[in-house]
Order: C-alpha cells, then sequence, then structure tokens
C-alpha cells in the first residue's frame, strides 16, 4: 500500500509559468525539452518504498533510467521532504483536485522546426478545459497502488497542432528560494512508465514527441532560466522504474528565484505524448 500524502511546503507560493500536455502544462521558458538524467534520488525508509529497485537507506536512490519503483516512502539522513505524492487521494480527472493540491499548468507554443517562440497561455491541469495532466485508475504496479497521473501535450489546441507547431505542455509545482534554501541539494524522484507516446503501432507515427521531467529556476520567465535540469522519459520501457533529477547546492544568488519541478510533453499533429507518473518526492539535503 501507497504511503500517504506528504506535503510540506519549504517554499513561498510564486506566480505560475509552466508547461502543457495531452495531460499536463509550462511558460516561456519555464517548460521543458527532453535533457539528460539527473543524479541520485532520495530512497525510502525500509519496506516503505525505495528508489533503485529497492527500499534503500537514507539516500539511495537510482539515477535516471535505472532502478526499480518502490513507493514514496520516508527519506532518511538529513533530508527534508518538501513535496511527497501518490495521488491515491486525489479525485479523479476531470477534476481540480491537481489545482487544489498546487499543480499548475502552461503551454508554450513553438514553431514547426522549435525554433521560434509563437506563443504561451496557462491552463489549469486536470480539469475538462485543461487536459494537460490526468489522475487515472489501473495502470500501477504494486508500489503504485490504484492511481497514477497521465502527463500529455494540449490537445485541445486546434489551432497549433493542426499546423504542425510544437505544443510544449508542462504540469509542475512551483517556490520560491528562499536564504535557507542555500548550500542544499535538491531532488526530484518519481516512479515512470511508458504510455501511447511515438508508438510505431500507431497509425500518426512515425513521431517525434518528446516528454521529460525537469527542475528550473528563474528570475523572469521570458528569458532562458538560471537551472535546467532534466531527465529525458521519451522512451522509457513500459514497466515502472525510479528515476530523479537534481539541482544544487543551490547557490546565494538564486535566493528569491523561482523554483519550478514537473513534468512537461510535447507534440505536433496531434501525436500521441502520453507517459505515467507516480509516487512523486521532492527532497532537500
Amino acid at each position: 500500500m501507497k504511503n500517504k500524502t506528504l506535503f510540506t511546503i519549504l517554499f513561498a507560493t510564486l506566480a505560475v509559468y509552466g508547461c502543457s500536455s495531452d495531460d499536463g502544462g509550462g511558460a516561456a521558458g519555464s517548460g521543458g525539452s527532453a535533457g539528460s538524467g539527473g543524479s541520485a534520488g532520495s530512497g525510502g525508509s525500509a519496506g516503505a518504498g525505495g528508489s533503485a529497485g529497492a527500499g534503500g537507506s537514507a539516500g539511495a536512490g537510482g539515477s535516471a533510467g535505472a532502478g526499480g519503483s518502490g513507493g514514496i516512502g520516508g527519506s532518511g539522513g538529513t533530508a527534508e521532504v518538501v513535496y511527497a505524492q501518490d495521488f491515491e487521494l486525489l479525485a479523479l480527472t476531470p477534476s481540480t483536485a491537481l489545482t487544489d493540491d498546487g499543480w499548475l499548468g502552461f503551454v508554450n507554443v513553438f514553431s514547426a522546426d522549435g525554433q521560434t517562440y509563437v506563443t504561451g497561455y496557462e491552463k489549469d491541469p486536470g480539469t475538462e478545459e485543461g487536459g494537460l495532466a490526468a489522475i487515472q485508475e489501473g495502470e500501477g504496479g504494486a508500489e503504485q497502488g490504484l492511481k497514477q497521473l497521465a502527463i500529455i501535450s494540449d490537445y485541445n489546441n486546434d489551432v497549433a497542432q493542426p499546423a504542425g507547431q510544437r505544443v510544449e505542455a508542462n504540469t509542475f509545482q512551483e517556490r520560491t528560494i528562499v536564504a535557507d534554501d542555500v548550500g542544499k541539494t535538491l531532488t526530484f524522484s518519481f516512479d515512470a512508465k511508458r504510455g501511447n507516446i511515438n508508438d510505431p503501432a500507431d497509425p500518426k507515427c512515425p513521431c517525434d514527441s518528446t516528454a521529460n521531467a525537469f527542475i528550473k529556476t528563474f528570475f523572469n520567465p521570458a528569458v532562458p532560466p538560471l537551472d535546467f535540469e532534466q531527465v529525458d522519459t521519451t522512451a522509457i520501457v513500459v514497466t515502472w522504474n525510479r528515476y530523479s533529477v537534481t539541482l544544487g547546492p543551490i547557490a546565494a544568488d538564486r535566493v528569491g528565484a523561482t523554483l519550478q519541478f514537473g513534468f512537461s510533453a510535447t507534440a505536433s499533429n496531434y501525436e500521441p505524448s502520453q507517459v505515467f507518473y507516480d509516487n512523486v518526492l521532492v527532497t532537500t539535503e
């Protein structure tokens, strides 16, 4: 059985900028394209869900693209939990459950070649109008329980999608970095498995949809971020594994900046972009 939701806000809430997806959302400069995996994530306490294929001791965790899932679990050592969510207590979508839990959505639209920014807009993930993220049932294993989070591009954009433009949808949480965070390392870890993305059996493919998980910091969302760490989830396997992204140590000149962590999905021409996530855990150490 998965652990109950923990939600300790260590950062003050700021204004939203993000992306969208078939179930997910981010703002100009705050969305994410696929990138490299993060470093080791936080493991769970014994029996409560570890990373890297086993419920681990303090600090243990699978590196990007490796390791078994193991539930949320408690962090060990000196790590502090910023956010933890297994989605079990959140209502199925469409609903405001994700928004009520602090998830934000923003969509960035780029030209077909991805080089020119076209527009951006906010959306509430998980609502019928938003359509960037969904809490669904039936995709989990023993550690994921009944409910999971699905992230996709914004398929409600009937202007950009059929025009072949790149629709980057980001669904994310957002905080403000404070003085107490300086010198700490933040780890964003989660279970993930491949959904309907770039499926060779789909008549719309071959496709060029992409998906990733990210941490970023910025003072101005209209310019490139100060920090942007990602793990590419575009071509992960169809079985659940544990992944992580790490940022830190946090520098003193980041105090007052916005910090975001979340998921992104990008698609054109209504191509599939779905990836499933669960057991989200964010810690600082």
